[in-house]
């Protein structure tokens, strides 16, 4: 049987991981084990290693790594403690496969440590571009620590080959996100009023914003001073990841909470067939997560991406980009929200497949040829 570790330390990382770990836990040729970090173990980002267990799940291994405060001298210590604790992790259970998803900083700790252990790395997402996070060169560099890398678009695998990969070793596999949709993992309008404990008879907007983590300074002031002009609209306000810079753009959130308590819905984790239902059923989604390019085109939604967190990545034409301006954030509402734009969406298609990921992984790993886990070389490209 073969040992696959799967890493996660995101609520938003585990919901696109769900089926991909559900696959593997009950498949016969693997011993799924699942190594759990990060947020998910802190009860200030909603304590989601419960979630994980309520979904059936018993982490095989526990590793808290969050310092008191975002700085980056607290993010570096995390990483570091985080690539002690895998070091022995791996030294003890010798897995065959280490699963990693994405481009978060730790990610770097967590492959450094399985590189050094000689356990073969699996990654995920990677080939992808977001010019305005320090995200883009994590995952950059964790493609050429990685052994077998699986992609969510054509282009993004011939960017994994262009970095000198093994052709034989990339595959498009569509993005992860997407299952969750096709597999119908999603709440009606009443089961997300009732969960979330909100009556969302009333049109909303759901807004998700991330610290730009390549800037020195983070200012949110435009994107709520934009939104403080729909008051017809409710607005469900989503906290951001653990991210240097995380608790500036909380501490905004909860200004406008105060500032417009009747309107506003703050919301500090949710399970991920909650967060997909609440982007179906949104009028709106304005921030700059991964999941409004990804995710919500299939959904047809207006989405508008502001900054330049996801700049580079792959996008429908549902998308309006714009820059954290007052003036131009206004203009993009007006636009999202006007009937010509409404009436263009049932036209959008995603770019990013149609939600199989997990089983093109799991068949792909279970009939690799272990010969392509031989030292790893750099492949020139014909020039």
């Amino acid at each position: 049987m073969t040992k696959i570790a799967v890493f996660t330390s995101t609520r938003a990382e585990y919901g696109l991981l769900y089926w991909l770990i559900k696959e593997l836990d009950k498949h016969p040729f693997f011993d799924m084990q699942l190594i759990v970090s990060g947020t998910h173990l802190s009860h200030e980002f909603g304590y989601t290693v419960s979630d994980i267990e309520s979904d059936g799940f018993i982490p095989s291994i526990r590793i808290p790594t969050l310092i008191s405060d975002d700085s980056p001298p607290s993010l570096a210590r995390s990483s570091a403690l985080l690539a002690m604790a895998l070091t022995d992790y791996f030294y003890r259970e010798k897995p065959d496969f280490f699963v990693v998803l994405g481009d978060r900083f730790e990610l770097l700790a967590a492959c450094e440590a399985a590189l050094i252990c000689q356990v073969p790395i699996v990654h995920i997402h990677g080939g992808e571009i977001t010019e305005g996070a320090v995200d883009e060169r994590v995952r950059h560099a964790v493609t050429k620590l990685a052994d077998i890398h699986f992609a969510s678009t054509e282009e993004y695998c011939q960017r994994i080959i262009q970095m000198g990969e093994d052709p034989a070793k990339v595959i498009k596999s569509g993005a992860l996100g997407l299952e969750s949709i096709r597999r119908g993992a999603i709440w009606s309008l009443e089961e997300t009023s009732e969960v979330l404990g909100v009556d969302l008879g009333k049109d909303y907007i759901l807004v998700v914003y991330h610290p730009e983590t390549c800037k020195k300074t983070e200012d949110v002031a435009p994107l709520f001073e934009a939104l403080s002009s729909c008051d017809q609209y409710q607005k469900i306000i989503i906290y951001p990841n653990s991210d240097s810079m995380s608790r500036t753009v909380i501490d905004a959130i909860q200004a406008f909470k105060s500032e417009y308590p009747r309107q506003v819905t703050l919301v500090k984790s949710l399970k991920r067939e909650g967060y997909l239902s609440l982007l179906k059923h949104c009028c709106l989604y304005i921030g700059n997560s991964s999941s409004g390019i990804i995710e919500a085109p299939t959904f047809r939604r207006p989405i508008i991406n502001v900054g330049k967190r996801q700049y580079g990545r792959i996008r429908s034409e549902a998308t309006l980009d714009v820059e954290m301006d007052c003036v131009q954030l206004l203009s993009a509402l007006e636009t999202a929200l006007s009937q010509d734009y409404l009436s263009r969406l049932d036209e959008v298609e995603n770019p990013y497949g149609g939600g199989f990921s997990s089983q093109i992984i799991i068949d792909s790993l279970s009939s690799l040829d272990g010969n392509l886990l031989s030292q790893k070389k750099f492949h020139d490209l014909d020039i």
